[in-house]
C-alpha cells in the first residue's frame, strides 16, 4: 500500500466519522444524560451546575474537538431563561451562570419554577437530583424533577454572607494591636 492510498484511507475514515458524529450531537437521542443538578444562589443571579455522562462516541468527540459544540445543547437544557452564560464545559460535567434569574420583590430574590429543556420542547424524563445552594451555604435538595423549584432568598444574605466569609478569613488583631503570627 502506497503512502498516498492510506492518506486516502485515514482522510475517509475521519471525514465519514465526522459526519456520523456531528449527526449525533444534531440529536437529543440520549448523546448527553444530564444526572444532577446543583443551582447556586448569588443575588439575582444563579449558577448551575450540571453532572452528565457523555455517550462513547461523543465522548471522543469532545475530546477531539472541545466542548464548544456541546454549548447549544447545554443552553438549551435552561432554555426558560434569557441570560445564559457557558463558563466552562468538559465530558463530565458544565456551570452556567443564568444572570437575572431571580426578580428582586420587597427584600428578596424570587427564583420561579422553570422547566428543563426549551419552551417549546420541555424535557419529559426527571433529573436524578436536583439541589438549591443559598447564600448563606444552606441547601435544599429535590430529586426526581422536570424544572427548578420556587425558591426565594433575602436580598440582604448575599452581603451578610460575603462579609462574614471576608472578616472569617482576615486574620485577628491581639490586644496589642499586631496581628498573630502564623
Amino acid at each position: 500500500m502506497s503512502g498516498t492510498s492510506a492518506v486516502f484511507i485515514a482522510a475517509t475514515i475521519i471525514f465519514f466519522t465526522s459526519i456520523a458524529m456531528g449527526e449525533a450531537l444534531n440529536t437529543s437521542d440520549g448523546y448527553l444524560d444530564i444526572k444532577n443538578v446543583t443551582m447556586r444562589l448569588d443575588g439575582g443571579n444563579a449558577t448551575f451546575e450540571l453532572n452528565y455522562t457523555l455517550d462513547p462516541f461523543t465522548r471522543l468527540y469532545v475530546l477531539a474537538l472541545g466542548c464548544r459544540y456541546l454549548e447549544p445543547e447545554l443552553k438549551s437544557f435552561l432554555g426558560g431563561y434569557s441570560r445564559i452564560k457557558l463558563v466552562k464545559a468538559d465530558t463530565e460535567g458544565a456551570s452556567l451562570i443564568v444572570e437575572g434569574a431571580g426578580k428582586y420583590n420587597s427584600g428578596y430574590f424570587l427564583f420561579d419554577s422553570t422547566p428543563f429543556g426549551t419552551r417549546d420542547n420541555p424535557r419529559r424524563d426527571g433529573i436524578d437530583r436536583f439541589s438549591v445552594i443559598y447564600p448563606e451555604g444552606r441547601t435544599k435538595t429535590f430529586y426526581n424533577v422536570t424544572s427548578t423549584q420556587s425558591v426565594y432568598s433575602q436580598a440582604g444574605a448575599v452581603q451578610s454572607h460575603r462579609a462574614a466569609a471576608a472578616k472569617s478569613t482576615r486574620p485577628e488583631k491581639r490586644a496589642s494591636g499586631r496581628e498573630p503570627e502564623l
